[in-house]
């Protein structure tokens, strides 16, 4: 295509018809296992050191990531706080998930009630006693789950840490 001006020839572009990339959202993926009822059950989150600063959880302790429909928790009733910081932070070549931590906090499954949250076991190939702190009916609402991740975090603060292979726990800053 072209436009004549003062009988001058001058191309003109023409962007080409090209549509946008579909962006594939996919639901939120539901826990494998069944629910498990509201008491005073712990579920174990372990804390990468970057989230412990100056003897405090930082809001990222307890952070749903945009890819992620619950957070990763340890079940009490099928491990214990030890028995699950061990097996996060092994080495993959030995059976671990080779993941950085300073501790594990924990909260109840009570409390994730109150929270509006339901806790489910969703065990994996690795971890029988995985579970999940069930976020879905909170992911298009970002004022309900930011409250929702800082009463989590302020529970498990309130807690203390209930593993650490240190005395206390070492954070990326410490």
């Amino acid at each position: 295509m072209s436009t004549t001006t003062n009988d001058n020839v001058v191309p003109t572009a023409t962007a080409p018809s090209v549509a946008a990339p579909a962006i594939a959202v996919s639901a939120p993926v539901a826990p494998a296992g069944p629910k498990v009822q509201p008491s005073e059950e712990r579920c174990f989150r372990q804390v990468h050191p970057k989230f412990w600063r100056k003897g405090r959880l930082t809001e990222m302790a307890f952070r749903l990531k945009d890819t992620e429909s619950g957070l990763s928790v340890s079940l009490e009733s099928k491990t214990t706080p030890g028995k699950a910081f061990e097996l996060y932070t092994k080495a993959k070549e030995q059976g671990g998930l080779g993941l950085p931590a300073c501790g594990t906090w924990a909260v109840t499954t009570s409390e994730c009630a109150t929270e509006t949250c339901d806790v489910y076991e969703d065990p994996t190939a690795v971890d029988d006693a995985h579970g999940s702190i069930d976020m879905r009916h909170a992911l298009t609402n970002k004022a309900l789950k930011k409250a929702i991740q800082t009463n989590l975090r302020v529970y498990a603060e309130e807690r203390k840490f209930v593993h650490s292979p240190t005395p206390e726990p070492v954070g990326a800053e410490d």
